[in-house]
Formats: C-alpha cells, sequence, structure tokens
C-alpha cells in the first residue's frame, strides 16, 4: 500500500513536471518585451531574458551561453537586427519562423530619428561612429502604451501558432494584460496632463514615443542618441536656449556622466532626474514594464513641478 501510495505520489510530481516545462521556449532580448511576453505565457512557461544587464542594447555581444540559447528557442523576439545589433550574426543562423522581429508588424507608430536637427561636430561624430550605429528610425517603440497592446497582441497570436494546446491560457492572459496596460495609460496621463504645456529638456533623445503619445511638448534635445558625445559647442548652445525659454528639467539616462549634467546646469536654475528607459534596475517579470513606465511618467512630472 505505502509503495503504491509512493508511486502515485512520484508520478503526480512527474506528470506536473512534465506540464510545467511543456510551453515553448521562447526568448526575448530586452526587459520590457521579455516583461510583455512573461504576462502573457503566464501559467505556461517562463521566457529567457537574453539582455540581463545594463548594458547597451546596441553594442553588447553575445557569450556563448546565449548562444546557445538562441539556438534552443522555439522563438526569438527582438525588437529589430538594427536595435540589437550585436544579435545581427546570430539573426542570420535563426530559422524564419522561429524569429520575431517586433519592427515587421504592421500598424506599429515607429517615428524617424530627429538627430537631423542636432548637429555634432565632426570630429565627434566620427569617434562616436565605432560604438553607435545610426539609423534612419529611433526604435525605443515600447515607450508608447499603444504600441505595446499592438505588440502584445501579435505576439499572443504567434505564441498560439506554436503552441496551440495552450490557447485558451494565452487569450485569458491577453485579456487581462490589455486591461492592465489600459489603466497603466489612464494613470499615466492623469499623472502627466498639469505638464503638457511645459517644456523640459533630455540629454539624449530618447523619449520621443511617450512624448507623442502622451502629447508633451517637443523637449530642447541636448544630444541625438545616448552615448553621443558632446561639443563645446553644442554645450553653449544649449545652455543659451534653456536660459531663453526658462526651461527648468532636464532628464538624463543612466549612461550619461555626471560630470556631464554639472558642466549642463552651471548658472541655470535646472531640476535634474536620472530615468533608464529599459529599467534594468526592476527585476525581470510580468511587473517590470509598469513599473518603468510609473517611474519614468513620476519623475517627469516631478521635474516639471
Amino acid at each position: 500500500m505505502k509503495n503504491r501510495l509512493l508511486l502515485s505520489f512520484i508520478l503526480m510530481i512527474t506528470i506536473k513536471s512534465v506540464v510545467a516545462q511543456s510551453g515553448p521556449s521562447v526568448v526575448v532580448s530586452i526587459k520590457p518585451i521579455h516583461s510583455i511576453v512573461t504576462a502573457l505565457m503566464s501559467g505556461i512557461a517562463e521566457p529567457q531574458l537574453l539582455l540581463k544587464s545594463s548594458n547597451s542594447a546596441h553594442t553588447f555581444h553575445l557569450k556563448p551561453s546565449q548562444v546557445r540559447m538562441l539556438a534552443n528557442a522555439d522563438l526569438v523576439i527582438i525588437i529589430s537586427e538594427d536595435f540589437e545589433s550585436g544579435l545581427r550574426k546570430a539573426i542570420k543562423n535563426i530559422e524564419n519562423e522561429s524569429l520575431f522581429q517586433i519592427t515587421d508588424i504592421n500598424n506599429l507608430s515607429i517615428y524617424k530619428s530627429r538627430s537631423e536637427n542636432i548637429h555634432l561636430e565632426e570630429h565627434d561624430e566620427h569617434e562616436e561612429h565605432e560604438e553607435h550605429e545610426e539609423t534612419i528610425y529611433d526604435l525605443h517603440l515600447w515607450l508608447d502604451i499603444d504600441n505595446i497592446k499592438l505588440i502584445a497582441k501579435h505576439i499572443n497570436e504567434h505564441l498560439i501558432r506554436i503552441d496551440p494546446i495552450n490557447q485558451a491560457r494565452y487569450n485569458n492572459n491577453f485579456l487581462e494584460l490589455t486591461l492592465d496596460l489600459e489603466e497603466l495609460k489612464l494613470d499615466l496621463e492623469k499623472e502627466i496632463e498639469p505638464f503638457l504645456t511645459k517644456q523640459f529638456s533630455v540629454f539624449a533623445d530618447t523619449l520621443q514615443y511617450l512624448e507623442k503619445s502622451m502629447g508633451l511638448k517637443r523637449p530642447i534635445i541636448i544630444t541625438p542618441y545616448h552615448g553621443a558625445r558632446l561639443s563645446i559647442n553644442r554645450t553653449l548652445e544649449v545652455k543659451n536656449m534653456i536660459n531663453d525659454l526658462n526651461v527648468s528639467c532636464l532628464l538624463y539616462g543612466q549612461e550619461v556622466k555626471l560630470n556631464q549634467v554639472s558642466v549642463l546646469t552651471e548658472g541655470l536654475n535646472l531640476k535634474t532626474f536620472e530615468i533608464d528607459i529599459l529599467g534594468s534596475d526592476y527585476p525581470a517579470g510580468p511587473d517590470q514594464y509598469f513599473n518603468l513606465m510609473k517611474s519614468i511618467s513620476s519623475k517627469l512630472a516631478s521635474c516639471l513641478i
């Protein structure tokens, strides 16, 4: 009798283990998108996150373990090979049906880079060329919640195609996620609404999607992309602009050095807040995207008060 009970217990544990591992193997490049995929796959399987550190998504290099992760995945989800440029070689070895590039989604809001309006010194641009490969598009598209809702819809459909047995669960997760995203957008709009006519400045032009989706004024953009070197002429030009327009808020990314912020703010009455558009400090998981967006919104509101 005891042996039968023991065998039954072992069988039950084995069945649960098989069920837990029965979902597809999914790899996602960056945290905000991984957060959305985690919510969609809740109760089915846990997607793997490729870029776990705060390193730039543009320049990171794959480790052997990450190469194996990609090779064994049923589905790999990235923004675009133009965004995660460190993946270009690895992408060539991924079968087309196993690769999902978000920029391939129809009707997604994708904006062009505004770098053509920002003139850096020639030698600065040349020095930066190897570290940052510019594209004509700004691909920080997850900062638009409507984009994320559309992205979630298409990823959900793709997950169902490769794992139809869990269709009901995927659809239920998608419905819950959509409702949560709609509530998030309402909360952010309510927080930001008092500041829609206020001018602010950003060190690098990374908030275009949040700015346009929320109806904010276009900020004063100091450098065209994160990591760009700031020339003396551009510094003086921006300081005069900030002073003339009575701008009181500066947002900057984690890659910006504090001495650069000090040089910009010297002699000006500027509040400064550091933002992280990837949400690197938040644990990976279904709440990460929500924490990221709330943090950016809160810091912007605090900066503009």
